[in-house]
């Protein structure tokens, strides 16, 4: 059975959500007063099979979200990066954090922004992290393994790992973390 659309919905996923474009699926009813407001809102409204410049809209993979999560939209410009909470005795790093999803938003994963400079630290790792260089240059040492990330590059470091995070020069990252209670782990 398909979804019922309001125009209390639309208003709603405009508000909360950030949502400019709803792609229904064949069972899915919206009312009229819905459709009116999503034009007076700029969301676009199309139904799965519909053409679009041409093209058939594909079908929709799977319609059923976890109930009560909603998409999170972080928008690049209202990243802040504060110092790093926890003192790793290396002040000279400027190591910056910015958590931008957390468990406060429905997320069984956090993940955030990081950058320090030149050096390294030591960290032990009760959860699961995925890396993704943006700039600079990110090295992981792990007893005799060093894993040097450039830009674009992705790394993962497994739960129960003891490393050094570091960089010969800068580093920028994005992490993703499992749990998303990183720090409490």
């Amino acid at each position: 059975m398909g979804q019922f659309f309001t125009a209390a919905d639309i208003r709603s996923l405009a508000k909360a959500e950030g949502c400019q474009y709803l792609l229904l699926a064949p069972d899915d009813r919206i009312t009229s007063e819905a459709m009116d407001v999503a034009r007076s809102l700029g969301m676009r409204i199309h139904r799965e099979g519909d053409l679009l410049d041409g093209q058939s809209l594909p079908p929709l993979i799977s319609k059923h979200a976890r109930s009560g999560s909603p998409i999170t939209l972080v928008k690049a410009d209202s990243v802040r990066l504060k110092p790093f909470a926890v003192d790793v005795g290396r002040p000279e790093m400027n190591i910056q954090l910015a958590d931008v999803i957390t468990g406060a938003h429905g997320s069984p994963m956090a993940a955030g922004f990081m950058t320090w400079e030149k050096g390294s630290f030591p960290w032990s790792l009760d959860y699961d992290e995925i890396d993704f260089v943006i700039d600079g240059q990110l090295e992981i040492r792990m007893g005799s393994q060093v894993v040097l990330g450039n830009p674009g590059d992705v790394i993962h470091i497994p739960r129960g790992s003891s490393i050094f995070f570091g960089s010969p020069s800068f580093a920028r990252v994005f992490y993703v973390t499992f749990p998303a209670d990183w720090e409490t782990q």
